[in-house]
């Protein structure tokens, strides 16, 4: 069996970019506990981001812990690239276009990390939301996948067994058909053409003889 390519493994674990949303509310609707684990993982990202930065981070560095600041930018950071790349995958399958999900993504990273007061928390909600959706849609996703392949598995192996079974059944015997039933009475079956009895050789006498000779003889003078 072919290892499948490294192009075949990314565009098979990359659906959420592709998928339109409409198609991902479906799924996630119809595996509800992989969207609540993907949702719980994905929502809780930006809000981790955004309270570091807006509270602890700047915290930290004026009290002169500046070691603890960078360790806390670079959870911020990461934070914002994983939120990131949620977004900029919503905005393709949203958009279909790569320059208006880069847009998109930026807009509201840097709204949410930069901004303060109404517009940081509407940024911050939007966020959330797309991060519950795509996770959550994502792992349902690949939920259905490995279900569809269950079953094509089990398909398979029913088809299979069943043609062993054919294979190694015996040949049935002729069914004997019954006799039809007639006033209440079985009427005989129709009976086979009886066979020719064997021709019995006589021996040949000279008495035989003599009484051929004289029929041929009287048929002669007749």
């Amino acid at each position: 069996m072919r290892k499948p390519s490294r192009r075949s493994r990314r565009a098979a674990t990359d659906r959420s970019a592709t998928t339109d949303i409409v198609s991902q509310l479906e799924v996630a609707v119809r595996y509800p506990h992989a969207t609540l684990i993907g949702a719980l993982v994905g929502g809780l990202v930006p809000w981790f981001a955004r309270t570091l930065a807006h509270e602890q981070l700047p915290e930290a560095w004026s009290n002169g812990s500046r070691g603890l600041a960078l360790v806390m930018l670079a959870v911020v950071l990461g934070c914002a690239a994983f939120s990131a790349l949620t977004v900029y995958k919503f905005g393709r399958a949203t958009f279909s276009d790569t320059r208006k999900a880069i847009g998109f993504t930026l807009a509201l990273e840097g709204v949410m990390l930069v901004s303060t007061g109404a517009t940081s928390g509407v940024a911050l909600a939007v966020l959330v939301l797309i991060n519950a959706l795509g996770n959550g849609a994502n792992i349902a996703m690949a939920r259905q996948a490995t279900c569809k392949q269950r079953e094509a598995a089990a398909r398979g192996a029913a088809t299979r067994r069943s043609r062993a079974a054919g294979r190694s059944a015996p040949a049935s015997a002729p069914s004997s058909t019954p006799f039809p039933v007639v006033d209440g009475t079985k009427a005989p079956r129709t009976s086979r053409p009886a066979r020719k009895a064997p021709v019995q050789w006589m021996p040949v006498t000279e008495d035989a003889i003599d009484d051929a000779e004289i029929v041929y003889e009287t048929k002669l003078l007749a």
